[in-house]
C-alpha cells in the first residue's frame, strides 16, 4: 500500500486520498496533523472508517469534517491544536 509522510507539525487534508466510492464515510473530508517533531508514515489512500483509525493510533490528530463545517476554519483549528501541543 503507498504511504504518504506527513512532516513534523504538518496539517492536511486527506480529501484527494479518499475512495469515495468504496469509503461511504459519514462524513465529507479527513483533516490530519502530525503533532510530533518527526516525520510520520501514513497509508494513503483511505479505504473506510478502518484507515482513519489506524492513522489515529499513530497519535495523528485527526479532524472528521462534518457537511456544515467550513474547511478553511477547521483547517486553521487544526494548526493551532498542532502548534500548541506539547510532545
Amino acid at each position: 500500500m503507498p504511504k504518504y509522510i506527513l512532516m513534523p507539525k504538518q496539517v492536511m487534508n486527506l480529501g484527494g486520498y479518499i475512495v469515495e466510492n468504496q469509503a461511504n464515510l459519514g462524513y465529507r473530508d479527513v483533516l490530519v496533523g502530525n503533532p510530533f517533531p518527526e516525520a510520520i508514515k501514513i497509508y494513503v489512500p483511505i479505504y473506510g472508517e478502518d484507515d482513519v483509525v489506524a492513522i489515529e493510533h499513530l497519535g495523528i490528530l485527526v479532524h472528521r469534517l462534518q457537511e456544515y463545517e467550513s474547511l478553511v476554519e477547521e483547517l486553521k483549528c487544526l494548526e493551532q491544536q498542532v502548534k500548541d501541543r506539547r510532545i
